[in-house]
């Protein structure tokens, strides 16, 4: 476990580093809290065994169903467009400032027009869109705008749904955006004190009604609340975020005295566990509400392998793979303590040169793919690894790929750089092999390079560990 324990550490640096004076004055927990945390939500899963499903390799526990478009993010087939960037709610949980109305924008690639857009889903194929802010209805024309156009040229084969506090809706909104063809309408009714009155202009005219929400602790009596006028309504789905701390909403959560968790980002531990509670709730009340838990270990996980992969058939070759993980993997032979040339003969028997495998042009290495590496003797030869994500941007910065949207709409994707190559040793080859194909050996977790390569090649599975 020393190289969990080192991956731990560098989580908790990076965190203290984004935080800087003030990550001490957050109140984290001890051993023993997180333990009995740890079993509280263990509880919290087993009374639900057997009724609750999961997606995502587990990481995803739901009540009855999950939305289309759900389903969609978890799948890497969505592209969110922030509408704008400014809101007329100042709710203490956003995670960001919402100051700027902007130009609509995806993964920091604005879109002047609904035309660019439109080929942007189609280039990258995208079978979802989700419409956000901001506040989408306080920019009203843009949003049908785009709304429209987009299901005008997609029809059913793109499913589009939009984020709201409802605050600005009325019933000829709601009308307008039902014909403009909106498949799926979320209300944060956090912003509103859970009042449903925006809500109920929905019902009966956009086909799908949806409550997302953070799972706020001290609310915990007013979401059951909630979940039962939900039920009664006949709204569709409710879906319970994981709250998590950021450098915006650092002082209102502070004061909230909630119990902070590490991990790629700082994340709230009670938020985790009302949400259980809800689902829990949801079943022992035979409510019929659809409810989804999204945990930051979730989203940080499953979206950025959406991100990499949707970007990774753009740039790699055909000596490289992309992994389930959306990282394009690099395996390298260096002719250590095998000749090269000795390499190369066992590789010609296997595979022409240029198809899987290829002598780069100073002749000092071989790159290879996954099949091929499996199939040689390599005796004590050691086998290099490195993991590329991809950036998606809108100017060129390096050596990057273009991609043409339009005539008059360029974007590039760059393979990152700056990764320490991984050495893998005769002795941890075997392991490294099954890593590669999907299993995890027993020394994964002692072993540094091992681990820093699971993190790379095995999806994220179940819930986040404590710590």
């Amino acid at each position: 476990m020393n190289a969990l324990l080192n991956y731990q550490k560098n989580q908790i640096a990076a965190n203290r580093k984004e935080y800087g004076i003030y990550y001490d004055q957050l109140k984290k927990t001890s051993y023993y809290r997180l333990m009995e945390a740890d079993d509280e939500r263990s509880s919290l899963i087993s009374e639900i065994e057997g009724k609750v499903g999961y997606l995502s390799n587990g990481t995803k526990p739901f009540a009855h169903a999950v939305s289309p478009g759900c389903r969609l993010c978890g799948e890497g087939h969505w592209s969110c467009l922030f509408v704008n960037n400014y809101c007329n709610c100042k709710c203490f949980y956003c995670p960001t400032p919402q100051v700027d109305t902007s130009i609509p924008e995806t993964q920091g690639i604005t879109f002047y027009n609904p035309e660019n857009y439109i080929r942007y889903i189609k280039k990258f194929g995208f079978k979802g869109v989700g419409l956000s802010g901001g506040e989408p209805l306080l920019t009203f024309a843009t949003t049908i705008d785009f709304l429209s156009k987009i299901k005008k040229e997609f029809g059913n084969s793109v499913y589009v749904w939009m984020y709201t506090n409802g605050t600005l809706l009325d019933k000829e909104k709601a009308i307008k955006l039902a014909d403009s063809g909106l498949d799926e309408i979320r209300f944060d009714l956090a912003a509103t004190d859970y009042n449903t009155k925006y809500l109920k202009l929905a019902l009966g005219k956009i086909p799908n009604i949806t409550v997302e929400i953070p799972a706020i602790p001290e609310d915990i009596a007013q979401l059951k609340k909630m979940a039962i006028e939900l039920d009664s309504l006949g709204v569709n789905y409710l879906n319970l975020h994981q709250m998590r701390l950021t450098p915006h909403n650092f002082n209102n959560l502070f004061n909230r005295n909630y119990t902070f968790l590490h991990g790629q980002k700082v994340t709230v531990l009670e938020s985790e566990l009302t949400a259980l509670k809800i689902i829990n709730f949801v079943f022992q009340h035979g409510l019929k509400l659809a409810v989804n838990y999204c945990s930051f270990h979730y989203k940080s996980h499953y979206q950025k392998v959406a991100v990499r992969k949707k970007a990774a058939v753009f740039v790699f070759n055909g000596q490289e793979e992309i992994n389930q993980n959306g990282f394009i993997r690099i395996l390298r032979l260096q002719g250590i303590s095998m000749p090269l040339e000795a390499l190369t003969k066992q590789l010609i028997l296997l595979s022409p040169e240029g198809n899987g495998w290829q002598i780069s042009h100073d002749r000092e290495q071989i790159f290879l793919i996954k099949s091929l590496l499996l199939q040689l003797q390599l005796g004590e030869e050691p086998v290099f690894v490195d993991y590329r994500a991809l950036i998606i941007c809108e100017r060129p910065l390096n050596e990057e790929t273009e991609i043409t949207v339009s005539e008059l709409k360029q974007i590039f994707v760059v393979k990152e750089t700056g990764r320490v190559s991984i050495q893998i040793e005769p002795k941890e080859r075997e392991s490294f092999c099954e890593i590669m194909e999907g299993r995890l050996p027993d020394n994964a977790m002692d072993l540094e390079e091992l681990f820093n390569v699971t993190t790379k090649e095995l999806p994220a599975t179940g819930f986040a560990i404590y710590f």
